[in-house]
């Protein structure tokens, strides 16, 4: 940014469109060889830099995107700040991948993968995807029990076996949550498989597909609206693979956020939280 306004002193970032000025800068960047990154809030990066990443990509121009404090994971400051359709308002955009991120082991290594990935695009004289990274703020610890990362995989943390076992399938912030769910559902006795998916806009079909013939039921748990999430995207691809698992989506229901002091208080009230989970399992 300092170079920049030093190259143009009479440009301006202000607040209102600097989500669009920055990938829009960031594409030229990458017409001359850079590898560049944005990062914003994820309720500012979708709804302003949709339209640049559209053009970015049509443009053969890819960044790679970081946007935080994705859903109730900023619940401080309420609902403008709450990004709630993030994946459905980027997910479609040709040549896009979407990735949510749950722990920080996970971000270091898909980031740093998405950067190799990038650069050997780069030598070879071919064009990357744009990778965009969703996170949260409040639920992001080190690791939840992966022991490898790789683009477009998801990881299963947990397969335990036991009485009708059912598959849980969280999304990003959602991990935590779910794998309280599974503890308590193994104390009931109950089997269960918890799947992260990771990149969202592409079922690791491989994965998946073990599971899903283990699992007659599916719950998808996301920060997020039921409407355009990973819940719809995945019902999707069973039904046109021909899979009747019983699948049920704990996501928002058409509302906006609220504020609170933390996320898990807004988990509680929209179903999210691991009781809910559990309730939906059984």
């Amino acid at each position: 940014v300092a170079g920049f306004r030093k190259e143009f002193p009479e440009a301006s970032l202000d607040v209102g469109v600097a989500e669009s000025n920055m990938i829009s800068v960031a594409a030229g960047m990458t017409k001359v060889g850079f590898i560049p990154f944005v990062d914003t809030f994820a309720q500012f990066g979708v709804t302003k830099g949709a339209l640049p990443i559209t053009m970015a990509n049509l443009s053969l121009a890819p960044v790679i995107c970081v946007f935080s404090h994705t859903g109730f994971q900023d619940a401080a400051d309420g609902a403008s700040h709450q990004a709630l359709s993030y994946q459905a308002m980027l997910s479609s955009i040709p040549h896009t991948r979407v990735i949510q991120l749950s722990c920080s082991e996970e971000a270091d290594a898909l980031v740093t993968q998405a950067i190799e990935e990038f650069a050997n695009h780069l030598k070879a004289g071919t064009t990357p995807p744009t990778t965009v990274f969703f996170l949260g703020r409040e639920n992001f610890p080190k690791n939840f029990g992966a022991t490898k990362y790789a683009l477009d995989h998801a990881q299963t943390l947990v397969d335990v076996a036991g009485l009708d076992p059912v598959l849980l399938v969280p999304v990003g912030s959602m991990v935590g949550e779910a794998l309280k769910a599974q503890k308590e559902l193994v104390a009931k006795n109950r089997g269960a498989v918890v799947i992260a998916p990771s990149t969202t806009n592409v079922v690791d079909w491989a994965t998946f597909e073990p599971a899903l013939k283990k699992c007659k039921r599916v719950v998808v748990i996301e920060d997020h609206q039921k409407i355009g999430g990973y819940g719809q995207f995945l019902a999707a691809e069973l039904l046109e693979r021909g899979f009747k698992n019983d699948l049920r989506i704990l996501g928002v229901k058409g509302e906006f956020g609220q504020s609170a002091y933390n996320a898990i208080d807004l988990y509680r009230k929209h179903g999210l939280d691991s009781a809910s989970i559990v309730n939906a399992c059984l």
